[in-house]
């Protein structure tokens, strides 16, 4: 076994020079070290691993890095100072130059290892239960496609860029509108390879605002995939009936109580979706983040809606809630980049709102606001005053609040509600004067 161990991939002349690097540089080679190498054992030789154990904590407590503190530090960790091996790490460089490739094949190196290992517990539990299977696999999976996006290098030079961004310019191809003017006023629509977050406290619509932006993105032309974490497919389908009929109220359908006078129409209207919303793809039992970005790779959408985030498993997080948001939102940001979709992440807001003399949401009532603020293109709140107070709010006025928008403006915007027609329109006026004909 150890034979075989020693013959998987590794470099000790890579592992030396990025760590000399690192010594002998100054901030950029650090970050440049930090950047690529995210697991201690991609350093397959154990005195080079001690070393690099002992630069990420000197970097992270924000310790200048030179001989006499590293050494100290290998001291701490290991007991012995390895200051003969240190020095020859530092003069054994010519130059810092070099410091991205030498990450880069040491980060190589360690995806080879982990594969070839994955590979070797894959085939061995193949005997073994589904379940257990399913989770090398998923990893395995993992693994390949990082290997793939190693070698060769995605970069770009600066013609091609260029090129790109005239054409983008040009066809408007990275803006995606909602098609609703209560929602484009901002920036006229959400970016692909970017990430939009509505928020809003239950019972203010913000299912319901997705059911009409879906609407607007399918009448566009869009692939739009939905998954409904809280809500099952058939209640949002409900409201996409009642969003596409004139005369069905959503109480009467949700309570069985669709009379003879509005059957035919409740039946015409769900035959029509099946063409009407050919582009939507829905998922309302996947619960765990991995598994959905499988999906997402698989069926490659323009816009993913997830409804809503704080329901989302993410795996292999144990340290709590807040690094579980945090992955989360890094995962979606990466996935709308490399598959060039735009992600809208509907998210509960904090309790503490219901307690504020003035109830309209802001920033910092997204659970986790920081990441959200950070990763997010535009975060929006949708707010139903209403429900807070009959006689000081509108029955059939809402609020879009647009709280941040990277590339565009915030501002709120008053538009009309009617949530048992499961609509939103541009005025209360219309909303009101929305009624059922012929009765429902």
């Amino acid at each position: 076994m150890n034979d075989e161990i020693k013959m998987l991939p590794h470099s000790e002349e890579a592992e030396r020079a990025l760590l000399g690097c690192m010594i002998s540089g100054g901030a950029r080679e650090q970050e440049i070290g930090m950047a690529w190498i995210r697991d201690d054992d991609a350093f397959y030789h154990k005195d080079c691993r001690n070393v690099w154990k002992a630069i990420k904590d000197l970097y992270k407590d924000g310790i200048e890095i030179d001989f006499i503190t590293l050494s100290d530090k290998v001291r701490d960790l290991t007991g012995t100072s390895e200051a003969y091996f240190i020095t020859g790490l530092a003069e054994s460089i010519p130059t810092t130059a070099n410091v991205d490739s030498y990450a880069k094949i040491v980060w190589e190196r360690y995806i080879q290892r982990e594969t070839a290992k994955s590979a070797d517990k894959l085939v061995k539990a193949s005997y073994d239960d589904y379940k257990k299977v399913s989770r090398l696999l998923e990893r395995h999976t993992k693994l390949i496609q990082e290997l793939k996006e190693i070698q060769p290098s995605k970069g770009k030079d600066i013609s091609q860029l260029v090129d790109e961004m005239k054409v983008i310019v040009k066809e408007g191809s990275n803006i995606i509108p909602f098609n609703r003017s209560y929602l484009d006023f901002s920036a006229g629509g959400m970016t692909r390879k970017e990430i939009t977050v509505l928020g809003g406290r239950p019972g203010h619509g913000k299912t319901t605002l997705v059911a009409n932006i879906i609407k607007g993105l399918i009448e566009q032309g869009y692939c739009v995939m939905l998954f409904n974490r809280e809500m099952s497919n058939t209640e949002m389908l409900k409201k996409l009936v009642v969003i596409e009929s004139n005369r069905l109220e959503y109480s009467h359908i949700r309570q069985n109580a669709v009379v003879d006078a509005t059957q035919r129409e409740f039946d015409s209207i769900s035959d029509k979706l099946k063409g009407i919303y050919k582009n939507l793809i829905m998922f309302d039992t996947i619960r765990n983040l991995n598994d959905s970005l499988r999906e997402i790779s698989k069926h490659k959408p323009d816009i993913v809606i997830d409804d809503y985030i704080q329901l989302i498993q993410a795996n292999g997080v144990r340290e709590g809630r807040r690094f579980e948001i945090e992955k989360i939102m890094q995962e979606y940001k990466w996935m709308c980049k490399s598959e060039n979709c735009s992600a809208l992440l509907v998210s509960q807001l904090n309790r503490e709102i219901e307690k504020r003399l003035d109830p309209r949401p802001r920033m910092s009532d997204y659970a986790e606001s920081g990441v959200i603020e950070q990763t997010a293109e535009t975060a929006m709140f949708v707010f139903y005053g209403y429900n807070f107070d009959h006689g000081k709010f509108n029955e059939h006025q809402s609020e879009i609040i647009v709280s941040k928008s990277r590339y565009g403006k915030i501002g709120t915007h008053r538009v009309g509600f009617n949530g048992n027609r499961c609509k939103f329109y541009m005025n209360s006026d219309m909303a009101k004067g929305d009624i059922p004909k012929n009765g429902a």
